[in-house]
């Protein structure tokens, strides 16, 4: 199915908090408007309310994976980029939605280990127990950066 990808991508962005229910049903649409013979799931999720955030979920489910891809991982990893360094989402809010990765998006365990150190560091420092905060605030811009390129999945971002 051609939509697994972008319906994978969305239905994960909306558990991390890093899309809303108006950009998915923007996505839906054009998939109606351009396929003549779209997945009925497809009017199902364009049915649902943009602010019921599980319904919106539970329409996207019969579209996507049961886990998300590699490319699903990095675009999600570049809208955390991309919202970090452009201010949109603070360092604190990005450490939990990174959290959240950690905890609700299956990822290689090299990255799961890296992300728990990322969250440990700086839960301890935002406590003042150890390094300064501004430090552990430059290591999740860095280990983000190499993500800043890596494009949303059946996101217009005109």
């Amino acid at each position: 199915m051609p939509y697994i990808e972008a319906a994978t991508f969305h239905r994960a962005a909306l558990l991390l908090g890093i899309s809303d229910g108006e950009t998915v049903i923007a996505w839906a649409d054009l998939v109606l408007e351009a396929d003549p013979v779209p997945p009925a799931a497809i009017a199902d999720v364009v049915l649902v309310p943009p602010g019921d955030l599980s319904a919106m979920r539970a329409a996207l489910q019969p579209l996507a994976a049961a886990t998300e891809s590699p490319r699903v991982l990095r675009a999600l990893l570049g809208v955390i980029a991309r919202d970090v360094h452009t201010g949109r989402r603070s360092v604190k809010d990005t450490v939990t939605v990174l959290s959240q990765v950690r905890r609700g998006i299956f990822i290689p365990q090299q990255m799961h280990w890296a992300l728990d150190t990322i969250e440990d560091d700086f839960m301890l420092a935002n406590a003042g127990v150890t390094s300064e905060l501004a430090e552990c605030e430059g290591r999740v811009r860095a280990w983000l950066a190499p993500f800043t390129d890596e494009e949303p999945i059946g996101v217009s971002r005109a």
